[in-house]
């Protein structure tokens, strides 16, 4: 087993119910891109995936060379990770980088928009000692305030009153209530009882505004099963018991949009985090928004921003990409069309400090 490999076995039952080591999501990229950069997006994914096994390589485990010296200085709670795989798929990211390039000269500009307003702005993030996580109980106040963000989605830790009252500096707060993706033995009470925990936690921390559920529906082929539904309603009640102001919200991916009927969440849900699984996807940003209103009328959509392209490079996102969408962003928010945008977020800083400071460049930009 290689260096990049040593933590696979290990991170194998983490990756797995969170998703991401199998690249069945979104495996199929819109058809409606130009043919190069079909092509070159596929090429890249099928290179990074046999690079990943080869080398025993989780999803996710990767990070721009220097990154085991940056946490030495700056992290040193976090797990050794892969930090040469940019020089493994250099030449497929260079030929797909290049027809990214090309679609984005053509792609019709957003128009002109205000910054994000500061109360639209959340950073995601938490302990966690995967994909190249922090184990800081602060981690996530750390990275907020170097990014200049004022409100949090707190995930990954225990929902407890000790890590509530940790983030009470956060002007507003949004806190995992489900266990998966949650870092390991961090939750032992159902996810019920998780919800119903900070319901009540809410009333003393007036800063926590709701509660997300991460990866709310990955796991579901096709149909969304009664038993899903019936989880999800459970969850709702639970979180508006004692405090019926608080918001729920599920993680959703761009490709499901178009696999999955939601019609049967949609009353127990306040809101959806849009992310992009692949990053070429966010060349039809605003289609796909579109979509999300229309999947999920009168609900709040939350734009999700991911420094780590998880789907096709699993590596860094493309800074020129980032931008767009952040460009997107500010036109989508100025529109209605969306209501927050999400960044994740804290484990990245360490991971890919250029795309970091890029995506920061740009909260800052007037």
């Amino acid at each position: 087993m290689t260096k990049c490999g040593k933590r696979f076995i290990l991170s194998l039952a983490v990756a797995t119910s969170c998703g991401i080591l199998s690249n069945v999501w979104g495996n199929e990229m819109d058809r409606t891109g130009d043919h190069q950069l079909q092509m070159t997006a596929d090429a890249l994914l099928k290179t990074q995936t046999a690079i990943r096994k080869k080398n025993g390589i989780i999803a996710g485990y990767t990070a721009d060379f220097g990154y085991a010296k940056r946490c030495r200085l700056f992290d040193p709670t976090r797990k050794e990770i892969c930090e040469n795989f940019l020089e493994m798929i250099a030449p497929e990211y260079r030929a797909f980088s290049e027809a990214v390039k090309k679609e984005l000269a053509t792609a019709k500009p957003f128009p002109a928009a205000p910054p994000i307003p500061a109360e639209k702005l959340w950073l995601w993030g938490g302990p966690t000692p995967e994909w190249g996580g922090s184990l800081r109980r602060d981690t996530l106040l750390k990275t907020a305030k170097w990014f200049g963000i004022d409100n949090g989605v707190y995930v990954y830790g225990t929902t407890t009153e000790e890590m509530i009252a940790l983030h009470a500096p956060l002007k507003k707060v949004i806190a995992m209530v489900t266990s998966t993706c949650r870092a390991p033995g961090q939750q032992t009470e159902s996810d019920a009882e998780c919800a119903e925990m900070l319901s009540l936690l809410s009333l003393k921390y007036p800063n926590i505004t709701g509660g997300m559920m991460d990866d709310m529906t990955n796991s579901c082929l096709g149909a969304i099963p009664l038993e899903k539904v019936e989880s999800i309603a459970n969850v709702s009640r639970a979180l508006k018991k004692h405090n019926p102001k608080l918001k729920l919200y599920g993680t959703v991916y761009q490709h499901e949009l178009k696999e999955k009927d939601f019609t049967p969440l949609l009353p127990h849900l306040d809101g959806i985090n849009l992310w992009f699984w692949r990053q070429e996807q966010l060349l039809q940003l605003e289609e796909s928004v579109d979509l999300a209103r229309k999947k999920f009328p009168g609900k709040e959509i939350l734009l999700g921003v991911f420094i780590h392209d998880y789907g096709t490079a699993d590596a860094g996102a493309m800074i020129e990409l980032l931008v767009y969408q952040l460009q997107g962003a500010r036109a989508l928010l100025a529109s209605g069309k969306i209501d927050a945008v999400v960044i994740l977020g804290d484990r990245e800083i360490l991971k890919w400090p250029a795309q970091s400071a890029a995506v920061r460049g740009m909260l800052a930009t007037p």
